[in-house]
C-alpha cells in the first residue's frame, strides 16, 4: 500500500505492526487520550508587581486644595477690601491718582481674587459656579476698586447724566433738546426715570456709586457667552472675560447710555454668533475659503468668492419657534439702542453688515431693521438736531482734528498724568497686538479670519471725525472681539510650551496692577465727597430758578438737580473750563453766572491737568470778591477749596437750610 493509499483510508493501526507503541498505549489508562509530546518554551515568571510610589504632598491633597483653595481665596480678598476702606488715604491723592494712595490691603484683595481665579481655572474640573464667582470677586477687587475705597461715585459726567434722569422725573416727560443735544436720545433717561419713580427714590447716589462693577460684571457675561460660540472649551472663554476686564481702561462703564449700549451690543453679536451662526457652502470646496477638494480643478479667486457669496448661508439648527424667538430678541435690542445713544447702533449694524456679507449668520432682515430704525429715529424724533447739528450724526469730516482733540490734546499734565496717559495709549495698543496675533492662530485653527473684521469695523469712526471721544469709542467698540482672539493665542502658547503658564500668571498681575493705575490715574480730580454733593444740594434749594449756575471746570458733581431750572450755563466761546484758563477772570466776566461752585476735584485739575499754581481757585476767588463782582456766599470749613461765590446784590431764597448761609 502506497502512502497516498494509507492517508486515504485512514490513519494506521500502530498496534497491530508496532510492538513498541503498543506497550505504551497500554500505559494509558481507558478513556483518555494523550497528546503527542511537544516541546514547550521556558516559562519566564513574572516579576513582582512593584508597589506604586507615594504620591507627594501636593499630590495627595489635590483633590482637597482644588476644593477649596479658590472659595477660600475668594474669601480673603472680600474681608482685604474693609481695609483697604480704612487705609486708602485720599486726601494724599496727586497726579498719579489712585495708585499712589492705596494701602497694602488693596494690593492683597488684588492678588487673593487673582488667585481664586487661576486656582479654579488649573483644577481638573473648574467649576462654573466658583470661576463665575470668582470672576466676580476679581471685578470687585479691580474695576470696582475705586467703588469700594471711595465715598461716592467718581466723575462729574455720570452725575450730570443723573440731573437728566431728575429732569425727566421731575418734569414727567423729556424736555427740549435744546436744553441738552442728548436729550435727543432719551431712552436711558427714561429708563431710568421710571425705575427711580417706581422705586420711590428722589436720588440715585447707591447706584451711580456701584453701577460701573455692575456694568462691567454684565460686559463679562457677554464676554463668556461670545467666547464660548467662537472659541469652545471650558477655560478660555473664562480667560476671554479675565482678558477683557484687565484691557477695560476707557472707562465708559460709569452711569451712561453708552454702558447700557455695550451691553445691548454684546447680546446681538452673541446672538448672531451663537446660535444664528452658520456658514456659506462653496460648491467648488468646502465651507469659507479653503482650497477645493482634492483632486478637484482650482477655481480663480474672484470666481470663488463670487460663487461663495450668491451661496445662500446654511440654516440654523435650531427649532423654529426657537429661532424666531432669537430673531425676536435681537431686533429688539437693535431698536431698543437706537434711541439710546449716537454711535453704538452705527457700531452694531456695520459688523452685523459684515457678519450678512460673509454669510457667516442667517438673518440678513436685522440689517434692514436696524437701517429703517435708525432712519425713521433721525428724521422723525431727532429731526431738530440733524437738522442744526448733523455732526453729531456723520461728524466734522476732520480726521486729523478728531485724532488732535482725541489723542495729542490729551496728553498733557504733570508727569503722573503723562504716564498715565501713554499707558494708556500702550494698552491699546498690547489689546491691538493681542487681537492680530491671535487673528492669525484662529485663522489657522478654522481658516476663518472675519473676527479681526469685526474689530476693524469701529475706527470707521475715525474716518469721520466724530471727536475727541471717539477713539475711546473705537477700542471699546472693537475690545471683545480682540480680547477673544487674544485668549485663542494665550490658549496656544500654553498647549505649545507648560511653562507659559506662570508666566502668564505673572502677566496677569502685572496687567490689573496697570488696570488700576490707568483707571485710577485722573481721581485726583475725579473722587467726588460726599460734602460736595451737599454743597450742591445747598445751591439748589437756596437759588432762585433763572438764575444761571455753573462750576469752574466739569470736574466734580453738577447739575444733579436743578437742571430744568437753572440750566448749564456757560457757552462762551474759549471758555468751556474756567480752570483750563490761564487768566481765568475774564472768561468768568464773559460768562457772567450768577453763581459759582467750586470743589476740592476742581483744584486738584488746575493743578496737575492744566499746570495751575496751587491755590489758583482761592485766588481767583478771593480777586473776584476784591472787584467786588461776588461774595463767598458758603465756604466749607472743613475744605477751604469748597466753596460758593455769588453775584453781588443777588436774591437768595429764605428757605436756606439752618445753619447755613442765606
Amino acid at each position: 500500500m502506497t502512502a497516498h493509499d494509507t492517508r486515504s483510508n485512514g490513519p494506521r493501526d500502530l498496534s497491530a505492526s508496532d510492538p513498541e507503541a503498543t506497550q505504551v498505549m497500554g500505559r494509558i489508562s481507558a478513556g483518555t487520550v494523550a497528546d503527542p509530546p511537544t516541546t514547550a518554551l521556558p516559562v519566564v515568571p513574572t516579576p513582582p508587581a512593584q508597589a506604586p510610589p507615594e504620591p507627594g504632598w501636593f499630590e495627595s491633597r489635590r483633590p482637597l486644595l482644588e476644593r477649596w483653595l479658590s472659595p477660600v481665596l475668594a474669601f480673603l480678598a472680600l474681608t482685604m477690601l474693609p481695609l483697604a476702606v480704612a487705609t486708602t488715604d485720599l486726601d494724599a491723592l496727586d497726579g498719579w491718582g489712585l495708585v499712589k494712595v492705596l494701602g497694602v490691603p488693596a494690593w492683597l484683595a488684588l492678588l487673593f481674587a487673582i488667585g481664586a481665579c487661576l486656582t479654579e481655572l488649573h483644577a481638573k474640573r473648574p467649576r462654573i459656579p466658583m470661576l463665575g464667582a470668582a470672576t466676580g470677586v476679581l471685578i470687585l477687587c479691580s474695576t470696582g476698586l475705586p467703588s469700594v475705597v471711595e465715598p461716592a461715585a467718581r466723575f462729574g459726567t455720570s452725575w450730570t447724566i443723573s440731573g437728566f434722569v431728575d429732569a425727566v422725573a421731575t418734569a414727567n416727560g423729556v424736555p427740549p433738546a435744546g436744553l441738552d443735544a442728548r436729550f435727543s436720545w432719551p431712552a436711558f433717561f427714561a429708563q431710568w426715570a421710571w425705575f427711580r419713580d417706581a422705586a420711590g427714590a428722589d436720588q440715585l447716589d447707591v447706584v451711580l456709586r456701584w453701577f460701573p462693577p455692575a456694568v462691567v460684571t454684565v460686559w463679562a457675561i457677554g464676554i463668556y457667552a461670545l467666547a464660548r460660540s467662537m472659541l469652545g472649551g471650558n477655560r478660555a472663554p473664562w480667560v476671554a472675560a479675565w482678558l477683557f476686564v484687565g484691557l477695560n481702561w476707557i472707562e465708559q462703564d460709569y452711569f451712561s447710555p453708552q454702558a447700557t449700549g455695550i451691553c445691548l451690543l454684546l447680546t446681538v453679536l452673541t446672538f448672531a454668533l451663537g446660535p444664528l451662526a452658520t456658514r456659506r457652502t462653496d460648491p467648488n470646496g468646502v465651507p469659507g475659503w479653503p482650497p477645493p477638494h482634492v483632486g478637484a480643478k482650482r477655481l480663480p479667486l474672484w470666481n470663488r468668492w463670487l460663487v461663495s457669496a450668491m451661496t445662500p448661508p446654511n440654516r440654523p439648527t435650531l427649532p423654529p419657534k426657537q429661532l424666531l424667538l432669537v430673531y425676536f430678541c435681537a431686533a429688539l435690542c437693535i431698536l431698543a439702542v437706537i434711541p439710546e445713544h449716537q454711535l453704538t447702533p452705527f457700531a452694531i449694524l456695520g459688523q452685523l453688515a459684515l457678519l450678512a456679507i460673509v454669510g457667516r449668520y442667517r438673518g440678513r432682515g436685522l440689517v434692514l431693521i436696524g437701517v429703517l430704525g435708525v432712519l425713521v429715529f433721525i428724521l422723525i424724533a431727532a429731526r431738530d438736531v440733524w437738522t442744526t447739528q448733523i455732526s453729531l450724526f456723520i461728524g466734522d469730516g476732520n480726521t486729523g482734528a478728531a485724532l488732535e482733540s482725541g489723542v495729542a490734546n490729551r496728553l498733557a499734565g504733570d508727569t503722573g498724568q503723562i504716564v498715565g496717559k501713554y499707558s494708556r495709549i500702550g494698552v491699546a495698543g498690547i489689546s491691538y497686538a493681542l487681537g492680530v496675533v491671535g487673528a492669525f492662530v484662529y485663522w489657522r485653527r478654522r481658516r476663518d479670519l472675519v473676527p479681526i473684521g469685526l474689530a476693524a469695523v469701529p475706527t470707521a469712526f475715525a474716518a469721520q471725525g466724530y471727536g475727541g471721544e471717539g477713539f475711546l469709542r473705537i477700542v471699546l467698540f472693537g475690545l471683545p472681539i480682540l480680547t477673544i482672539l487674544g485668549a485663542d493665542f494665550l490658549r496656544f502658547l500654553v498647549r505649545w510650551r507648560k511653562w507659559f503658564r506662570p508666566v502668564l500668571a505673572v502677566a496677569m498681575v502685572g496687567l490689573y496692577v496697570v488696570l488700576i493705575f490707568i483707571r485710577g490715574g485722573n481721581d485726583s480730580y475725579q473722587t467726588v465727597f460726599p460734602r460736595d454733593l451737599a454743597l450742591y444740594r445747598l445751591v439748589v434749594a437756596t437759588t432762585p430758578p433763572g438764575q444761571s449756575v455753573i462750576p469752574l471746570s466739569d470736574a466734580g458733581p453738577f447739575a444733579f438737580e436743578g437742571l430744568t431750572l437753572f440750566g448749564r450755563g456757560g457757552g462762551v466761546q474759549g471758555c468751556g473750563q474756567i480752570a483750563a484758563q490761564p487768566d481765568p477772570v475774564p472768561c468768568v466776566a464773559a460768562i457772567n453766572a450768577d453763581v459759582l461752585v467750586n470743589y476740592r476735584s476742581i483744584e486738584k485739575q488746575g493743578e496737575h491737568l492744566f499746570l495751575q499754581k496751587p491755590g489758583w481757585s482761592l485766588q481767583l476767588a478771593n480777586t473776584l470778591v476784591a472787584q467786588g463782582t461776588y461774595t463767598m456766599w458758603y465756604q466749607d470749613p472743613t475744605d477751604p477749596y469748597d466753596f460758593v461765590l455769588r453775584k453781588t446784590g443777588a436774591p437768595v431764597l429764605s428757605n436756606a437750610p439752618a445753619g447755613r448761609p442765606g
